[in-house]
């Protein structure tokens, strides 16, 4: 018996001990908290900037990267864009946070590579982020049958359940 609790107090302080959020696994150093997601994926000898992205992405947040990050860059780490986002209509503000500066737009169409059959072969923009860049992937409205769906059913159920509640009164 003595044995068998020794077991048990060993299993849990190891499970304890080890036991790790998966969402800790997912981005090098992350920390999420019920204001937003900081992920951490710096270069600890080199120099390094705060973005946010916002909007359609598996994971949005604010990031730390190295000084070189692209937009395609950022979007890997970032697990990617999620099917409801609107990759033709994408859009960097930058000088968002210095009220000193203008702030530009950027709009990037990235589009036909998850959407379309053909790929175009023109040169696509893959801006090197700045400083204080934010990158807004905005929800783009796709036409589904269901959407249809849920529309006629209700109507057509509620005019069948009429037709035949009066098909009984006049029995």
């Amino acid at each position: 018996m003595k044995y068998i609790v020794v077991l048990v107090s060993l299993v849990i302080f190891i499970n304890v001990t080890f036991s790790q959020d998966d969402d800790d696994l997912i981005l090098g150093n992350s920390q999420k908290n019920k204001s937003g997601a900081f992920f951490d994926l710096s270069d600890p000898t080199g120099i390094n900037i705060e973005v946010n992205l916002w909007g359609y992405s598996k994971f949005t947040g604010r990031y730390l990267v190295p000084i070189k990050t692209t937009f395609l860059d950022l979007m890997s780490f970032s697990g990617g864009p999620t099917d409801d986002s609107n990759l033709e209509d994408i859009r960097i503000l930058r000088n968002a946070n210095d009220s000193t500066k203008k702030v530009q737009v950027i709009k990037l169409n990235y589009n036909d590579l998850l959407w379309d059959d053909q790929v175009s072969t023109k040169h696509k923009l893959n801006p090197v982020l700045q400083s204080g860049d934010i990158i807004l992937i905005i929800k783009e409205k796709r036409y589904t049958f269901r959407e249809d769906l849920s529309l006629y059913i209700p109507i057509f159920t509620t005019l069948f359940s009429i037709a035949t509640f009066i098909i009984t009164l006049n029995k």
